[in-house]
């Protein structure tokens, strides 16, 4: 019992990173549309970018978890969502920061269905319910608090938010690697 409350906790953490990230570059948005001359439908897009690729995704991402693992998806996840985080911090064009959005959503799309999977693997039928509510409540509070997260990283430099987002993905991959073990 002790093990799968574990579990559930990394797994929410890995969520609520994934989700933190997202939220992170709401408040840097205006600096970097500044920085690179971007209009406000550009910047739109930027956003739109994200969600069409995780949208796009998304099946084969669920189909891919079922097929190489749970942990595995996870882990290759939050990689990915590291690397998508890394380029944004880099990102000095703005093909580079439709790069780095479109990577996020692919990221997002690996991570989600897995961790839905992982939890619905490791509860039971009376537990399921309120760990999906766990779950719902991860992605929330990483929406919420990333903007806040985002903002105070910004005084530092308008770039920091993202390269802590992709240091914290890293060390949650390596943490995954480490912690988790396959669902049976």
């Amino acid at each position: 019992m002790k093990k799968r409350n574990a579990t559930l906790f990394l797994l929410l953490l890995n969520l609520f990173i994934a989700f933190l990230g997202i939220g992170l570059v709401i408040p840097v948005l205006p600096t970097i549309m500044n920085e690179l001359h971007l209009s406000g439908t550009m910047v739109g897009y930027l956003v739109s970018a994200f969600a069409i690729s995780q949208l796009l995704v998304s099946p084969l991402a669920g189909r891919w978890v079922d097929q190489f693992g749970r942990k595995r998806m996870i882990i290759f996840g939050l990689i990915l969502f590291s690397l998508s985080e890394l380029l944004f911090g880099l990102g000095k064009v703005v093909e580079m920061l439709f790069a780095s959005r479109l990577l996020g959503g692919i990221s997002a799309a690996f991570i989600m269905p897995a961790v839905t999977a992982f939890i619905a693997d490791i509860t039971t039928l009376e537990t399921r319910s309120k760990a999906m509510g766990y779950m719902s409540a991860a992605i929330s509070t990483g929406f919420i608090i990333g903007p806040g997260i985002g903002g105070f990283l910004a005084e530092i430099g308008s770039r920091v938010p993202f390269f802590a987002a992709s240091i914290i993905a890293l060390v949650a991959a390596l943490l995954s690697a480490f912690v988790l073990t396959e669902p049976k």
